[in-house]
């Protein structure tokens, strides 16, 4: 909200005389009627940080209520589907995974502004029904249904306690308020009704009118730009997906949604003020609301054009190496204990226990989960992201601008169900509490204008220091057992800012290592031997990202669009930077955020994949820093004139988003034509591991095959830690044409595998992939198949429309 709990306060000019003088003590001041506070009574801080900036009711703050009543809705629904089931038993148990559990909890605090105290909720949520599951699978008990509906009794049980002890509150403060402070509530009533007068006379009484023509001009402009969308998929075959992507493929009203949702969220954050009380539209009025929530909508049907599309067009989940984590998901869901010491996925299993109990509770397969995980991903990170930038900001048009920005530019595909995708979240939302609670004075107060989220929380007090580093600690530990690179990063980041006492306790880094560090050394020896910790000093190396060249026309375009938006984006932040170097304070945080992860590759490059997670950990602080570049520029231009955007600078942001959405639409979909997978393909990969022979070894062309996809993918490649021996990488028969004098190179490289016997795949998806990226010359693989059918101790173990499976026997 605002900064009113950091400046002096405030009263109306109509308040009676009875307000106290400066030399009254802080804590008689409770007569003193500040703008921001709205509600009946005026009650000091109370609950886990500081009191909300809008006030809460008596008794159980208003957003506090809204959880509980949440909770207590979602955990019926979740008891209901988990007894009879039905066509909402999938949903209610989604709601109730993303908001059950933490509603419980904040329920029963006084929190605020709205967004950290939803974003909270969220992120306590979803990280305690992981660890939940992923203790169940520890501990050898997997009774998914039964903890589900105790999670849910409890969480109910939570909510509705807090609803009652809200209400006697209430009663209680009501009949005490109705003794002693008849004279502070007459003096509320008067400054309220005063500030009402005088904003109707100014013509700024909020415009009810105004707001919902408002409101209606944005809902017509969302329902186009959807029913545009709809025409574009179901215009769109995905069949003939090309070189070029999904944007050279799908029908071009596709572009008229863009168009229409990038200019909509343009127009309404324009009209959002540049302050609390701005006239002619003050924040808080009902016309400032009807266009924040215009830009809340914006925001979703970008995240629905750009992770809701494939969904619709694909009949299979997307990627390949999504199906490895399927099968690690149906093989917890199916009850079989973890912690197989050559299973990397094992040996990190939150985000996999977590899915599979989900899957039982709402009765959805992995596959359906996988389908939506994107959009459900990206929509949490939207709300957090947001939450962290009201924290850094109180200005609502730079956290929008953050948002959206951020959407338009991650261009990395991390959010499919993966435990990257998880713990991305869980990272944002710990430098979240992080932000939020734990700033020093300096770091929060150093911008211009102190956020009421992030000044106000950040210097709160001990209770509130405690219980974010409680929260930060707790989010990490469910974030090291799902992922082995994104806790090092966040750690990274949280030394930074304490050693320059940015932040406190300055030993949260050290807490923190000891929990990253401690997962870590049991399973140091597999992770070193198998996948390598240290790659070098290189950092021109490590950052060469995974392709060891252009093999199409197409990969290269996608590659330059992809390398351009990152370096235009990095770019536009150092400018940023340097257009607050006078007031360099108020950047010096996400700026801090922004460059630590680059320290990655110094010394690793995650298999190829260094420079990916390098712009995903930096991205959301630079779309923070060029939105309040653009946000503080425009101001300074647009002093003393109605609006803060003129007609030019909306039309070229506009036209700015624009272009980083489709380039991101390219660098996510470019290869399509590699990462759809068929129903053939996907069915043949399930029929060879029901039917191959236990223990034996399982080998692809190329890697672009749903391997591992079933629960009974441990007893195939035992020795292989990960993925699928390949010819490519494998075999190091990249660039050959396959001839039948590599025929002999194939059986060697096959019988070096200690699963007998070995099959090797090969499929249309493999052809696809090998063109795309040049792996072999034109017709290799079709020559290879040739070769196979007449080669002694070789056989053909099962053909489909898609794919071929062959049997090696040995010599």
């Amino acid at each position: 909200m605002t900064d009113l709990a950091l400046r002096p306060p405030q009263v109306d000019a109509t308040l009676p005389a009875a307000t106290p003088s400066a030399a009254t003590p802080p804590a008689a001041r409770r007569d003193v009627i500040r703008p921001a506070a709205r509600r009946d009574v005026i009650r000091p801080a109370a609950g886990f940080g500081a009191a909300p900036p809008d006030g809460i009711v008596p008794g159980i703050g208003s957003g506090s209520a809204t959880l509980a009543w949440t909770g207590l809705i979602v955990s019926v629904f979740a008891m209901i589907g988990l007894a009879v089931g039905g066509p909402t038993q999938a949903p209610a148990a989604v709601a109730f995974a993303a908001l059950g559990p933490g509603a419980a909890l904040f329920s029963h605090l006084s929190v605020g502004p709205a967004s950290f105290r939803w974003a909270s909720a969220m992120l306590v949520s979803l990280a305690g029904y992981a660890a939940a599951a992923t203790v169940s699978v520890w501990a050898g008990w997997w009774q998914p249904r039964a903890l589900v509906g105790a999670l849910a009794v409890g969480v109910a049980v939570s909510c509705l306690s807090a609803l009652l002890r809200g209400r006697r509150r209430a009663r209680t403060d009501a009949a005490l308020q109705g003794r002693t402070d008849a004279a502070l509530q007459a003096r509320t009533d008067a400054a309220l009704q005063a500030r009402t007068v005088r904003r109707t006379r100014a013509g700024t009484a909020g415009r009810p009118a105004a707001a919902v023509r408002t409101l209606l001009a944005h809902a017509a402009m969302i329902g186009t730009a959807l029913t545009l969308w709809q025409i574009a998929v179901r215009r769109t075959e995905v069949t003939e997906v090309g070189g070029f992507g999904l944007l050279a493929t799908i029908h071009p009203v596709y572009l008229l949604a863009v168009a229409v949702t990038v200019t909509g969220f343009v127009i309404a954050v324009a009209g959002l003020p540049a302050h609390a009380d701005q006239p002619p539209v003050p924040a808080d009025g009902p016309l400032a609301r009807s266009r924040g929530l215009a830009a809340a909508g914006y925001l979703v049907l970008l995240i629905a054009l750009l992770h809701g599309t494939t969904p619709l067009l694909l009949d299979q989940p997307q990627y390949a190496w999504t199906y490895k984590h399927l099968g690690v998901i149906e093989y917890i869901a199916a009850g079989n204990p973890v912690g197989a010491a050559q299973d990397i996925y094992q040996q990190w299993p939150a985000l996999f226990a977590g899915a599979a109990q989900l899957g039982a509770a709402g009765a959805a397969g992995p596959a359906t989960l996988a389908d939506w995980s994107p959009l459900v991903f990206n929509l949490a990170a939207a709300l957090v992201l947001y939450a962290i930038a009201r924290t850094l900001s109180g200005d609502r048009r730079v956290a929008y601008l953050t948002v959206f920005g951020f959407l338009a530019v991650n261009w990395v595909e991390e959010d499919y169900l993966s435990p990257q995708a998880f713990g991305f979240l869980l990272s944002l939302g710990i430098m979240l509490f992080v932000l939020a609670r734990l700033r020093t004075p300096v770091a929060a107060g150093s911008a211009e204008r102190p956020s009421g989220t992030g000044a106000v929380a950040g210097t709160s007090g001990r209770r509130a220091r405690v219980g974010a580093t409680v929260a930060a600690l707790a989010l990490l530990a469910v974030l090291t057992a799902a992922h082995q690179l994104s806790p090092y990063l966040v750690v990274a980041q949280v030394a930074v800012l304490a050693a320059l006492r940015l932040i406190r306790p300055r030993w949260l880094p050290l807490a923190m290592a000891v929990i990253v560090l401690g997962y870590l050394l049991p399973r140091f020896g597999f992770v070193s031997e198998a996948f390598g910790v240290f790659d070098g000093f290189d950092v021109f190396a490590n950052a060469a990202g995974n392709a060891d060249g252009w093999g199409s026309t197409g990969q290269a375009y996608s590659a330059i669009v992809v390398r351009t938006l990152a370096l235009t984006v990095w770019a536009l932040t150092v400018l940023a930077v340097l257009a607050h170097r006078r007031r360099w304070r108020t950047v010096v945080v996400p700026a801090l955020l922004a460059a630590t992860p680059f320290v990655l590759i110094a010394g690793q490059s995650y298999g190829g994949e260094a420079i990916y997670r390098v712009f995903l950990f930096s991205a959301p602080w630079c779309a923070y820093l060029i939105a309040t570049a653009v946000v503080d520029q425009s101001d300074r231009r647009r002093a003393g004139r109605r609006g803060w955007l003129g007609p030019v600078a909306a039309v070229t942001l506009a036209v700015a988003l624009a272009v980083f959405v489709l380039g991101t639409v390219q660098g996510r979909h470019g290869q399509l034509v590699v990462d759809r997978q068929t129903s053939d393909e996907v069915a043949a990969a399930r029929a060879l591991y029901a039917t191959a022979e236990p223990g034996a070894t399982i080998a692809v062309a190329t890697s672009n095959f749903p391997s591992r996809l079933t629960s009974a993918y441990p007893g195939f490649n035992t020795d292989v830690p990960a993925g699928e021996p390949d010819l490519v990488v494998g075999a190091g028969l990249r660039g050959e044409s396959l001839d039948g004098e590599h025929l002999p190179a194939i059986e060697e490289f096959l019988r070096s595998f200690a699963g007998e016997p070995a099959y090797l795949v090969i499929s249309d998806g493999m052809r696809r992939q090998a063109d795309y990226f040049g792996y072999f010359p034109a017709g290799s693989l079709d020559r290879l198949e040739q070769l196979l059918a007449d080669r002694d101790g070789w056989s053909v173990f099962q053909r489909g429309e898609d794919v071929t499976v062959y049997r090696y026997a040995g010599a």
